[in-house]
């Protein structure tokens, strides 16, 4: 209520009611801890559905029956699991990656142990926005099916990655947080070169300074016509407007030679401007030396410490003054702009032919459009293997006609479509593209033996195998001439495998250190005991627990596991599902076997069925124990019935089966049945499960939790129960507090009451909660506790349904 009223009048308060809806938890989520071929190890890993298992583990079954036992489950009404791989001393595949110059910089190491990860490839290209700062990279597995033929799977292609740790998508860590199949690390120093915006226009200059004052004066000077802005952003920094005719640029009024006080004054005008925009960063400016007498603007990074030392050019948002458009500055208006962390990419995979160092870029666009002829690549044999090309004449004989851009005498630079139709970076690219057409050309016409597309980035062009072995390394590639092939520095072809090999396949090409991965061997005691504590921490709930048997040689006998497993399921409030051993063939063994069985076992929390099932693969029988579909039917019968129902019965057939590894008779399954042992059986309703008895079921024993119904039933209260009561943890230790705790433990009992899940007519014969004085004593609430009272009147199994029959010989008259 308001404590200070301060006008007359109304005044509402909303209070609380004191209900808190305690909500019922999961009955039966299944946790599955066993071999897999491949996946996370030691890691849960939640799945909804059988091919989100395939997808994350496969469906191998040499090494455990892990498969047919998720399998099973879902077929037979299971929705929620767990599955945690688990494995003695496995192995990591991994792969180390070089750059261009052969150094070592990127370690891709499979996200799972074992031999799985020798399937792993991985694709590096350079095809991004900067095609000279960052790459893009697809990983993908090999998967081989019954005939031989491979197939992709797990594809992922990751863009614009990069190797400078400032940025978002800095590839050792965005692989290692996003991709499913590898982790990578850096190998690289920490330290960055400095990064440039080399501009894409030529300048000519006639070799003279005359000719150096009149080009460049057209370009930025103070004619008509010049330009003079753009924006800049240097070592990472926001980008900051640039205008080089403040002061204004007289570039006849420099000292003769006017090559260096031009270069001079360009950086001081971008440094002052950096200054002044509060950015702490500088740059140097070269002109550097073009094919034939020309030069063109170079901006480079001078920081020495910043962590990111790129230079990054756009257009000035003042069109009629952009020199960026003009000069050709930046990657978007048709420059070149090196990353401060390019060197550290990996190389990319498949042949490249780079135009991007001054020497090669030189040499190309000084060439006539005619002087190359033809581009000679390797053809594939009929089983997928490159055959070295004959020297003359060279099939394929790929023709090229690169004079779309001036005719039979231009150079390779001459630009159609450019301010300056002469002298531009956009012209090599354009002859770049035209040889990666006459490539992709070919290969429409060739598609059965010519196994090569060809894509441009940048200034490099780059020729990629579509068919061949992974780690196929082609000597090279040529550009032919008449009569000869360019010699160095021109052709400037090298040559990479198809794609790099995460495993010991990595013998070829930019890759080294290729590591076998390892299965592991078959998990012992001290391997699932680790798994527990693992699971302790990364899973919220699990009520049910099924461990399937390894098919190792060496693999620990299921008996010995299962003492620990179900402590850990007393631990957890869950329930463990066992399969009868191998060596029980006969009734007779299982009834003389079980109490071996039950040494150092949690009785009351764990039930074994016997015999084992028969499944059919490819036309053939196979035996599984049943504990897998055991989980998928208590799933269903939690879902249509509820989890106090006995999961046995004519309406528990189970699914997916092809029948049973021993048919017992009534007489049979009596031996089994009084010492808690469940029968597994065949009826005209299929294969049902006849047995509903905890290992603490014998008669012997006179359990309470005698069922598995009542010992399921007790788990769901109890976990239900300690979750919907937090809340009263710190709260005043009073009868309101206890008032609250009946109201909101009673509405939970009784709404199970009302579903049938407990004895008696009435509330009061089915179930009750005490929460008083009486249960709770000053002293226990000077202690700070709270004691609460339920119980509950569970429905037992009409486990022996008897029939009375007499007969009638007719009415009798007195």
């Amino acid at each position: 209520m308001p404590v200070s009223p301060s006008y007359p009048g109304v005044y509402v308060q909303e209070v609380p009611s004191g209900v808190r809806t305690i909500v019922g938890v999961a009955t039966s989520i299944t946790l599955f801890i066993g071999r897999t071929k491949f996946g996370p190890m030691n890691d849960p890993v939640r799945l909804t559905t059988y091919s989100d298992f395939a997808r994350a583990f496969g469906e191998d079954n040499t090494i455990s029956d892990m498969a047919r036992y998720v399998k099973l489950f879902f077929l037979n009404g299971g929705v929620d699991c767990y599955v945690m791989r688990v494995a003695k001393n496995p192995v990591n595949s991994g792969v180390t990656l070089r750059n261009e110059a052969g150094g070592n910089v990127l370690r891709l190491t499979a996200k799972s142990p074992g031999s799985m990860g020798d399937t792993i490839r991985a694709a590096v290209t350079y095809s991004t926005q900067y095609p000279e700062s960052t790459f893009n990279m697809e990983i993908f597995r090999w998967q081989t099916d019954s005939a031989g033929n491979k197939t992709k799977v797990g594809r992922e292609d990751w863009k614009n990655l990069s190797m400078d740790p400032t940025s978002a998508s800095y590839a050792p860590t965005f692989l290692s947080q996003k991709s499913s199949l590898v982790n990578a690390a850096d190998l690289t120093p920490a330290t960055p070169v400095p990064g440039a915006s080399i501009s894409g226009r030529y300048v000519p200059d006639l070799g003279t300074d005359a000719g150096f004052l009149t080009a460049w004066e057209a370009i930025l000077g103070k004619v008509v016509g010049a330009k003079h802005k753009f924006q800049i952003s240097v070592d990472g920094n926001r980008y900051v407007p640039i205008d080089l005719n403040t002061p204004p640029l007289d570039v006849s009024a420099l000292t003769v030679p006017r090559q260096n006080p031009l270069r001079a004054a360009i950086a001081l005008r971008i440094n002052n401007q950096l200054a002044a925009a509060t950015v702490t960063a500088t740059v140097t400016v070269d002109l550097d030396a073009g094919p034939g007498n020309t030069t063109r603007l170079k901006i480079t990074s001078a920081s020495v410490t910043a962590p990111n030392r790129d230079v990054r050019v756009i257009s000035s948002t003042d069109a009629g003054d952009d020199l960026a458009g003009v000069a050709m500055l930046g990657e978007g208006n048709g420059g070149t702009e090196i990353g401060s962390y390019a060197a550290n990419r990996p190389a990319p995979t498949g042949i490249i032919y780079k135009a991007t160092d001054a020497a090669a870029m030189n040499a190309f666009a000084g060439l006539l459009q005619t002087d190359i002829t033809r581009i000679v690549l390797d053809e594939l044999d009929p089983n997928g293997n490159h055959v070295a090309t004959p020297a003359a004449p060279p099939p394929p004989k790929i023709p090229l006609a690169l004079t779309t851009s001036g005719g039979a005498g231009a150079l390779m630079w001459n630009d159609a479509s450019g301010t300056d139709p002469t002298k531009s970076f956009r012209g090599v690219r354009e002859k770049l593209g035209l040889i990666r057409d006459a490539i992709n050309n070919y290969q429409a016409g060739n598609a059965s033996k010519f196994f090569w597309k060809a894509e441009v980035w940048g200034s490099r062009l780059a020729i990629l195998p579509t068919g061949g072995g992974d780690n196929d390394l082609i000597a090279s590639a040529n550009f032919a001439t008449s009569p000869t092939d360019l010699t160095s520095p021109t052709n400037r072809f090298s040559s990479n495998v198809r794609y790099y090999s995460v495993g010991p396949n990595a013998t070829a090409g930019s890759q080294t250190l290729g590591t076998a991965g390892f299965d592991g061997t078959e998990p012992g005691s001290a391997e699932y005991d680790a798994a527990y504590t693992i699971i302790d921490s990364r899973v919220d709930l699990f009520n049910l627990l099924v461990i399937p048997p390894d098919n190792g040689s060496a693999a620990t006998p299921l008996e010995q596991l299962w003492p620990n497993a179900s402590i850990f399921c007393q631990k957890r409030r869950a329930f463990l599902i066992m399969d009868c051993p191998d060596a029980w063939d006969t009734s007779q063994k299982a009834t003389t076997g079980v109490d071996a069985l039950r040494v150092g076992l949690v009785k009351d929390y764990s039930a074994i069925y016997f015999p084992r099932l028969n499944t059919t693969e490819n036309g053939l029988t196979v035996t599984v124990g049943g504990a897998g579909a055991l989980a998928g039917l208590y799933a269903r019968i939690d879902g249509s019935r509820g989890v106090w129902k006995a999961p046995a019965g004519t309406d528990s057939d189970i699914r997916g089966v092809s029948g049973v590894d021993l048919r017992m008779s009534d007489a049979e399954n009596g031996q089994i049945n009084p010492v808690g042992v469940n029968a597994l059986r065949i009826f005209p309703d299929g294969v049902v499960s006849w047995g509903a008895r905890t290992m603490a079921g014998s008669d012997v024993f006179a359990s309470e939790y005698k069922y598995i119904p009542i010992r399921r039933l007790a788990l769901f209260i109890e976990e239900s129960l300690y979750r919907g009561l937090k809340w009263v943890v710190f709260e005043p230790n009073d009868v309101a507090l206890w008032t609250q705790i009946r109201l909101n433990v009673g509405a939970f009992m009784h709404d199970l009451f009302r579903k049938g899940a407990f004895q008696g007519t009435t509330p009061t014969e089915a179930y009750f909660v005490k929460v008083d004085a009486e249960t709770t004593t000053q002293n226990d609430r000077n202690l700070g506790i709270v004691n609460i009272w339920v119980g509950f009147a569970p429905l037992k199994p009409a486990e022996f349904v008897i029939l009375y029959l007499q007969q009638i010989a007719g009415q009798l008259e007195t």
